[in-house]
């Protein structure tokens, strides 16, 4: 049912600006007697002009959104590879305190879980990741060739990942399309107030219906433009990536300890 709820909230959230514009399409035709300044029909070009912006914004948008859901679970598969890398090298030469670097291990991906919900900045993040390197000098001192060399690997893509996922939280697809769209939503909206219609059913019927979709798909865009804005109130967007493979190994990795 949750779920449900928040497949829906955004078409929900949507609707009373659709109903403000049609009790606006309403008070100009029956109260002000106003039917419109041009024919419905010759607005159509402008229309067709802001589904084609809308297409462009989304097919950019989405692109980054596929390369983001793939991050949580890389994310964890290179926490676990070194998490697997200490119990390799304990089981080898157990001469260090294996709790204790799978407990450090386990900071780091607490931070990071933390950092998505607003409790941690990046710096902590990046200095947890850098605290990796303790843990490649234990791994060293038991001399099984590679496995160091493959713990440096491991933090540096984890690194870069983390290092991507804060470029895509900061930076928003192309400002000036955004403004474009925003101001050819609002001249759409506006010119379908002042159209004239066959009859008057039939323009609430086409107001109602594109102003829904052109607003609804303005607000999607940006939702997806932020797949990690992950909100301070717990109202989770359904735009939002899913951070499951990352909380459950890190609950795998508690269970663990």
């Amino acid at each position: 049912m949750k779920l449900n709820l928040i497949k829906w909230r955004l078409m929900l959230t949507t609707m009373p600006i659709m109903i403000l514009v049609v009790l606006l399409k309403i008070l100009l035709d029956k109260v002000l007697l106003y039917h419109g300044l041009v024919n419905f029909s010759e607005i159509g070009l402008v229309i067709t002009g802001g589904i084609f912006l809308i297409g462009f914004m989304l097919a950019g948008t989405l692109s980054d959104y596929k390369e983001s859901e793939k991050i949580p679970a890389d994310i964890a598969t290179s926490i676990e590879s070194i998490e697997d890398t200490i119990v390799l090298a304990h089981r080898f030469k157990g001469d260090f305190d294996l709790q204790a670097q799978l407990k450090q291990l386990s900071g780091v991906t607490d931070a990071i879980i933390q950092y998505f919900a607003h409790r941690a900045s990046e710096t902590e993040v990046y200095q947890k990741i850098e605290d990796i390197t303790a843990i490649a000098i234990h791994i060293e001192q038991t001399k099984m060739g590679s496995t160091t060399s493959w713990v440096k690997r491991e933090q540096t893509n984890l690194r870069k990942l983390f290092a991507r996922t804060t470029v895509i939280k900061r930076t928003h697809f192309i400002s000036t399309g955004y403004a474009f769209l925003e101001v050819l939503t609002i001249v759409i909206i506006g010119l379908l107030l002042v159209s004239r219609f066959e009859n008057f059913p039939i323009s609430i019927i086409l107001v109602s219906f594109i102003t829904q979709i052109f607003v609804y798909m303005v607000r999607l865009i940006k939702d997806i433009d932020h797949p990690f804005e992950y909100p301070v109130n717990g109202k989770v967007r359904a735009a939002d990536i899913d951070l499951f493979p990352l909380i459950e190994y890190h609950e795998r990795a508690k269970g663990r300890l």
